[in-house]
């Protein structure tokens, strides 16, 4: 069977992540083609694991010519399956999917509420498609995807990236003593308005003064990015705060890290199935995240972290400090996170999730 993976990008994103797991582990009696609407990081990660990949760039934001040139290599290939990653890749092959009797699986569905930009595009994008697979049941309720045509297939962790962490780590993978470093709390994610690191920084600096302190690694890149820089220039200066720089694995920082935190702005976006949370409790370690969308999907308020109210800095502060004070409880919290990514969130129960509905869709 030759499935077509369409995405608008290759950036250093979580759709893209899980759209390169998803290519690298179909099993081999799947032929996987990748094709994007602009490169990144991932194409040559692509590339390596033998997969093809075709870039077809735009040279504006309403360049026709990609989508002759999608079309051209659609009716070229004659893949049995289009699964296409964003509303304008769907857009794009749509059309074309329905004369040629190709089923189309619709994959715009990534956060765990309504994205009002475009919003009649991306219906009429779910409208066209055989399927829609969503990430978390947040994500459908909120689009109002029925049963009928709505699939919800949890992302995935690849424990391969921890082992190949540690593995380039050698000795010094194993964790230092808490006596050997401040409690350091971890962010991972786009700098990009719905993701509210301004609350951490505020969190930061109610913590600032307490004893023990606590270090914040902020971590990401992103249109916010300079701006948080200014914004928290003091405590980048006293060493509360650092931004390193992003790369496509960040897992060094997760695994140097006490808690992991995702804090997300309501009047931008829901969280959907979040890498940045599975990489934390994969890595061990408890979580604090805003309630929004499909958190609640991966966490278990008090059993693996806490969910709290979003853009409440107090509130996140005082659950840091709470674990940083009970190191028992963040220990058991962290272990409960890990072992429910590898009973839930693996990246084998991923693929055989998009299996299904490759197959169901084939079968209409």
């Amino acid at each position: 069977m030759k499935v077509l993976l369409l995405v608008d990008s290759l950036d250093n994103g979580g759709a893209e992540r899980q759209m390169a797991l998803l290519a690298a582990g179909l099993p081999s009696g799947w032929q996987r083609r990748v094709c994007t609407l602009g490169g990144g990081p991932f194409e040559s990660h692509l590339r390596a694991k033998g997969i093809t990949v075709e870039v077809l760039s735009r040279r504006s934001r309403l360049d026709p010519l990609p989508v002759v040139a999608l079309w051209r290599s659609i009716v070229t290939a004659r893949p049995d399956l289009v699964h296409s990653w964003s509303w304008i890749s769907t857009l794009a092959a749509g059309p074309l999917c329905r004369l040629l009797r190709i089923p189309l699986i619709d994959g715009t569905i990534r956060t765990g509420g309504l994205q009002p930009e475009h919003l009649w595009l991306k219906r009429l994008g779910m409208a066209c498609a055989s399927l829609v697979v969503t990430n978390t049941h947040a994500g459908a309720q909120a689009w109002s995807v029925g049963p009928v045509k709505a699939r919800v297939v949890h992302n995935g962790f690849d424990w391969s990236r921890l082992a190949a962490h540690s593995a380039a780590r050698g000795s010094a993978s194993q964790p230092r003593s808490d006596h050997e470093r401040p409690f350091t709390v971890a962010m991972i994610g786009r700098m990009e308005p719905e993701r509210d690191f301004r609350v951490v920084i505020a969190a930061a600096r109610m913590l600032q003064k307490e004893a023990p302190s606590c270090r914040f690694v902020l971590v990401g890149d992103g249109t916010e990015r300079a701006e948080l820089l200014r914004e928290a220039a003091d405590l980048i200066g006293s060493g509360i705060v650092a931004f390193p720089a992003a790369d496509i694995e960040v897992l060094g920082y997760v695994r140097d890290a006490d808690v992991g935190v995702l804090m997300t702005d309501p009047k931008w976006a829901q969280e959907g199935c979040s890498n940045a949370i599975m990489e934390y409790m994969a890595c061990g370690l408890p979580v604090v995240c805003a309630e929004s969308g499909g958190n609640r999907e991966l966490v278990e308020d008090g059993k693996t972290g806490f969910v709290i109210a979003p853009a409440d800095p107090r509130a996140l502060a005082q659950q840091i400090a709470y674990l940083r004070d009970h190191e028992a409880e963040r220990r058991a919290m962290g272990a409960a996170g890990r072992q429910r990514i590898v009973e839930s969130f693996s990246l084998q129960r991923m693929v055989d999730g998009f299996l299904r509905v490759y197959e169901e869709a084939l079968s209409r």
